[in-house]
C-alpha cells in the first residue's frame, strides 16, 4: 500500500481513522495498512463507540484499530457557510461523533513525542503510543486495540516496546 511505502520510504506515521461502520471486520483501507496507526473510538468515559468500525483486519486477522481515542460528543470547528454535520454548538462548532473525532487526538499526541524524540521514526511513535495505551476495561482487542491512548504515560516511558497487538 500508499501508506507502508511512504512510512518506509520516509520514516513518517500515518494516524487513521478506523471508520464508522460499527461491525467487526469493518475497518476499510487505508487504515488496514501494517504501518499505518489506526484508530478507535471509546467514550470520554472508555466504553468502546458503537459506531466504531473494529477487527479483525480481513485476510489476515491482524488487530486494527491499534488504539482509541475519545470518538463521542466532540466539539469541533463548523466552516462558515456549511450546514452543521452534528449538533450546533454556538455559531462556530459543532458537536460530532466519530473515529475521525478520536483520530486527532492520536495525531497530537504522536507530534508531541516526535518534538520531544526528533530522532525517532514513525514505527517507534506508533510502538510508543500503543505500548503506552491504558487498557479499556471489556473491550476486546479488535475494538480499541491496546487501549486508549494515554500521553502523559507515553511522554514519561523511557522503553518503548513493540507494538504490535494480537489477540
Amino acid at each position: 500500500s500508499a501508506v507502508n511505502t511512504l512510512s518506509r520510504q520516509y520514516g513518517t506515521l500515518f494516524v487513521i481513522a478506523a471508520g464508522n461502520y460499527g461491525a467487526d471486520r469493518a475497518v476499510a483501507s487505508p487504515a488496514t495498512a501494517d504501518d499505518a496507526l489506526t484508530v478507535g473510538s471509546v467514550s470520554k468515559e472508555d466504553v468502546p463507540s458503537d459506531f466504531s468500525s473494529r477487527g479483525p483486519r480481513l485476510g489476515d486477522g491482524a488487530a486494527k484499530p491499534e488504539i482509541g481515542a475519545p470518538g463521542g460528543g466532540i466539539v469541533a470547528a463548523r466552516p462558515a457557510g456549511v450546514p452543521p454535520l452534528g449538533e450546533p454548538v454556538g455559531d462556530a462548532y459543532q458537536r460530532l461523533d466519530g473515529t475521525s473525532m478520536a483520530t486527532p487526538h492520536v495525531a497530537g499526541a504522536a507530534a508531541i513525542l516526535a518534538q520531544q524524540h526528533p530522532d525517532w521514526t514513525g514505527a517507534t511513535l506508533k510502538s510508543a503510543l500503543v505500548s503506552s495505551a491504558r487498557e479499556v476495561a471489556g473491550a476486546g482487542v479488535y475494538q480499541v486495540g491496546a487501549g486508549r491512548l494515554d500521553l502523559a504515560r507515553a511522554t514519561a516511558t523511557p522503553v518503548v516496546a513493540t507494538a504490535a497487538v494480537s489477540a
